[in-house]
């Protein structure tokens, strides 16, 4: 049996302790002890997903339902955990390799990608009944998902670039070429027209391609190779690109594709996350822990913290407090 996680960043201050000093002289004024620092993560709830064996792929989430939904990748399934509850309320067996899931409010679907047969599968989200399969076809190793809410379409990473659903009308309406070899983690501009995918096969480089005319531009990590995980902080014109060989964050700058810094992590990582209100990104590390490395400035960066998890686990999602 596998467990859920649930990690939640705090900000708290530490009640001061006194200790009464014992003497025979006057009694002097209590010494207060310094505040004790808490770590910027902190564990807050373990859930238990019963009958869950194998890898745990990516994860999506619907805060308002207290809804957690992973890719049960090894267990060719999709769980639904009621985070409030404790406890897992839906288990869709029979899918082929799911890797990523994304649940769109607005429409109440849940979108499930099928490594193993290239299909993404959409499902009913109140009632969790099977919507469409829509085929992408068997070689494509279906990935990462991702939600453009201005042109309602769901983004695929594939083999060879991105395909496109159109999540209404639940079609494929056509793709986005990239550079060749497999796309994992990407990210879409919401003030921009551009996508920049995280492309390992292919010598380690972010494609950067532009949603409206396809243009197609290459960025270089300098050396550093294996780059999967990917987030954006659109505000301040910055990319961080994680890799494993070496295990890196590489802040690279949106408006050229130039390195600004790099910070050391733990390794194996799958998964990041910026915190844009507490200028944090989260690298889940598959070594055993979480790296939180601090924005001082769009400029600078420092690691702030490795938070023990468990080994193997390097995915996630990050959905904030408010």
């Amino acid at each position: 049996m596998r467990n859920v996680y649930a990690m939640l960043g705090l900000f708290a201050v530490a009640a001061a302790v006194f200790f009464g000093l014992r003497s025979t002289a006057p009694s002097a004024a209590p010494v207060p002890a310094p505040p004790r620092e808490l770590p910027p993560l902190q564990l807050i709830q373990r859930i238990p997903v019963p009958g869950v064996t194998g890898r745990i792929d990516h994860f999506t989430a619907f805060p308002k339902r207290r809804l957690l939904i992973f890719a049960g990748l090894g267990n060719n399934s999709m769980e639904i955990v009621n985070t409030f509850e404790a406890k897992v309320v839906q288990s869709t067996k029979g899918l082929d390799e799911p890797q990523g899931v994304l649940y769109v409010p607005g429409l109440d679907k849940i979108f499930v990608a099928n490594a193993g047969n290239g299909t993404v599968k959409v499902y009913d989200g109140k009632t969790y009944a099977l919507r469409k399969s829509i085929a992408l076809g068997e070689e494509s190793d279906t990935d990462n998902l991702r939600w453009d809410e201005d042109s309602k379409r769901v983004f695929v990473g594939i083999v060879g670039g991105l395909a496109m659903i159109d999540a209404v009308t639940e079609a494929h309406v056509g793709d986005l070429k990239g550079s060749g070899g497999h796309s994992e983690s990407f990210q879409l501009e919401k003030k921009g027209s551009r996508v920049f995918v995280n492309v390992p096969d292919d010598e380690s480089v972010v494609n950067v391609i532009d949603r409206k005319t396809g243009e197609l531009t290459k960025w270089g990590l300098n050396g550093v190779k294996a780059n999967y995980p990917m987030a954006l902080d659109e505000d301040n014109h910055r990319l961080f690109v994680v890799t494993r060989r070496p295990p890196f964050v590489m802040i690279l700058n949106t408006d050229n594709g130039k390195e600004v810094a790099r910070v050391p992590v733990g390794g194996s990582c799958d998964d990041v996350y910026f915190d844009v209100e507490r200028k944090r990104i989260y690298a889940l590390g598959g070594e055993g822990f979480i790296s939180v490395v601090q924005q001082n400035d769009p400029d600078h960066y420092s690691l702030s913290a490795n938070i023990p998890s468990a080994v193997g686990v390097r995915t996630g999602i990050f959905f904030g407090t408010s």
